[in-house]
C-alpha cells in the first residue's frame, strides 16, 4: 500500500513537469512564429532558427526567460560563414552547435541563402 501511495506522488510529480516543460515549448514556438523565423532546429538543448533578418537561438531550460535564454545574431552583419566539425562559426565570434552532421548541413545551406540574398 505504502509503494502504491510513493508510486503515485512520483507519478503525479513527473506528469506536473511534463506539463510544465509543454508550455515552455509554447512560449519558444510562439516567439519563433512571432519573428517569422524558419528552418528552426532543435540541438543540444537549443533552439535555433534563421528569422526574417537576424538567426535566433534560444536554451531550453526549466523556465524559460526569453529575454535571458536568447541570443540573436543579424543578418546583415555577417560577414564570414564558416563550418568546423559540428559547429557554424559566424564572423569568428556567434558559435551555433549541433549534435549531428544532418542538422549542421541543414541549417548552413538555409542560412548561406538567407545570407546570399
Amino acid at each position: 500500500m505504502i509503494f502504491l501511495i510513493l508510486f503515485g506522488i512520483i507519478a503525479l510529480i513527473v506528469i506536473a513537469l511534463n506539463i510544465y516543460d509543454n508550455s515552455n515549448l509554447e512560449k519558444i514556438k510562439e516567439h519563433f512564429e512571432t519573428n517569422n523565423c524558419q528552418n528552426i532546429i532543435y540541438s543540444k538543448g537549443t533552439y535555433k532558427g534563421i528569422c526574417k533578418d537576424e538567426v535566433i537561438q534560444v536554451d531550453n531550460s526549466f523556465s524559460i526567460d526569453l529575454k535571458k535564454d536568447e541570443r540573436k545574431f543579424k543578418l546583415n552583419k555577417i560577414n564570414k560563414i564558416d563550418k568546423n566539425n559540428l559547429t557554424i562559426i559566424i564572423n569568428n565570434d556567434y558559435i551555433i552547435e549541433f549534435k549531428d552532421i544532418k542538422n549542421l548541413e541543414a541549417f548552413y545551406k538555409s542560412l548561406e541563402e538567407k545570407y546570399n540574398k
